[in-house]
């Protein structure tokens, strides 16, 4: 059982990966790739206020959600929009390109190693139902589920929302109809990337500060997001934990070197039976 809790954390990290990815794809039909790179980001935002003591604990949430925000809304106006006429996959070149300047931005900085910042909050063995779990790991998980149906009921019953899904299905009519599909792609990337900035301070508890933990949390959610179907909050949710919950036992059954092995076999072997991903629909379109 302590396995499955810490297999359940793991893929709550993944998850909120993953659903910033789908946060800016509905506001904007764009995959943010670098949106790990602006997690990891507020890591360090973590990781410099406890190495100077210059800020409370609320105050680094804050610095950290209005800095990555920054970055996100900085990202869209000046690598996504100027494409929006190009075509093909410039855009998708472009994030990933972004994802390296973060990268190396943050490496000049503070070098490659791996930066341990110790958790805010209790760090007591909890016992529950006779299992033994972390609270870090606890507060992660009730996170995820938290943001996953905060995000995913935002987007059926509200008008931001609603007009999200409109220009995702066509971009042009959703114009036509009166969305701002510019600024809804703008504050969809600086809500997104504030969000992700927000929980690096929470997960460089679970994990650790370095600048090549981007590109495993960018792989492991872009696999996460494939898997419950993008557009899908409840299916990312519900494929992260199953993917969390398969780390942790193939580390734990086979052994912690064919940990990606296992994951990426499940994965391959759930796409040929739901190409669509766990959630996913097929669409009918008549021509």
């Amino acid at each position: 059982m302590t396995d499955i809790i810490a297999g359940l954390a793991t893929g709550a990290v993944y998850a909120m990966v993953a659903l910033g990815y789908n946060l800016t794809y509905l506001a904007s039909g764009v995959l943010n790739f670098a949106h790990a790179n602006l997690m990891v980001l507020g890591m360090y935002v973590a990781y410099w206020a406890h190495s100077t003591g210059n800020l409370a604990t609320p105050l680094v949430f804050v610095a950290a959600f209005l800095l990555a925000g920054l970055a996100g809304l900085l990202e869209e106006r000046l690598a996504i929009q100027p494409l929006r006429k190009a075509g093909g996959s410039a855009e998708l070149v472009t994030m990933v390109g972004v994802a390296t300047v973060i990268t190396g931005i943050i490496s000049l900085t503070y070098g490659s190693d791996a930066l341990r910042v110790p958790f805010f909050g209790p760090d007591e063995t909890l016992v529950l139902l006779g299992t033994r779990a972390q609270p870090i790991d606890l507060i992660i998980i009730a996170a995820a589920v938290v943001l996953a149906l905060a995000l995913h009921t935002g987007t059926r019953h509200t008008r931001i929302g609603l007009a999200a899904l409109a220009q995702i299905d066509d971009r042009e009519a959703a114009q036509l109809r009166g969305i701002n599909v510019s600024a809804l792609s703008m504050w969809g990337f600086a809500f997104a990337a504030a969000v992700g900035g927000l929980l690096g301070p929470l997960l460089v508890a679970k994990t650790f500060a370095a600048p090549s933990l981007a590109l495993v949390l960018a792989v492991k959610g872009f696999v996460v997001l494939v898997l419950g179907g993008v557009g899908s909050h409840r299916g990312v949710l519900l494929a992260a934990f199953a993917i969390g919950i398969v780390e942790a036992l193939g580390a734990r059954y086979i052994g912690p070197l064919y940990r990606d092995i296992v994951v990426f076999a499940v994965f391959a072997v759930t796409l040929l039976t739901f190409p669509q991903g766990l959630a996913g629909g097929r669409k009918e379109r008549v021509v």
